[in-house]
């Protein structure tokens, strides 16, 4: 077991959690980490965090949007630009945020940061439609 810590600018998501594993979405891709893990911290891309807690057979899982994750001994801390959980997701919204983002990446002429913008929300609305999936 150890402690998952998951925190955005805008609120604690997890805090002292004892866990079994966690899997976050790496810049590099998914990683999986269990007790024992060597210390590290990585970037995080978009994607689903997943984790599950001690004594629960069903993960909690939630999108997470850039940041960092810090694996040490005393556990592993995700620090997140943006989560959504299951509750907190539509399908159809997402859906509809995909639709919208595709629409203006093909027909719009975007700036660098624009185009970068862009393709995170596209990114996040894909996350939020494999989340509600699951």
């Amino acid at each position: 077991m150890f402690k998952l810590n998951v925190l955005t600018p805008e609120r604690k998501a997890v805090f002292d959690q004892e866990i079994t594993e966690v899997s976050v979405p790496a810049h590099s891709g998914e990683m999986t980490i269990l007790p024992g893990h060597a210390p590290m911290i990585t970037t995080l891309g978009t994607g689903i965090l997943r984790y599950k807690a001690k004594n629960q057979e069903k993960a909690f899982k939630a999108v997470i949007s850039w940041g960092y994750c810090e694996v040490s001994p005393e556990g592993v801390n995700v620090l997140a630009e943006f989560l959504q959980t299951p509750e907190e997701t539509s399908a159809e919204a997402a859906q509809a945020a995909l639709q919208t983002v595709e629409k203006k990446l093909t027909t719009e002429v975007l700036s660098d940061s624009e185009y970068e913008t862009a393709m995170n929300e596209a990114e996040k609305a894909r996350a939020a439609i494999a989340l509600v999936k699951i």
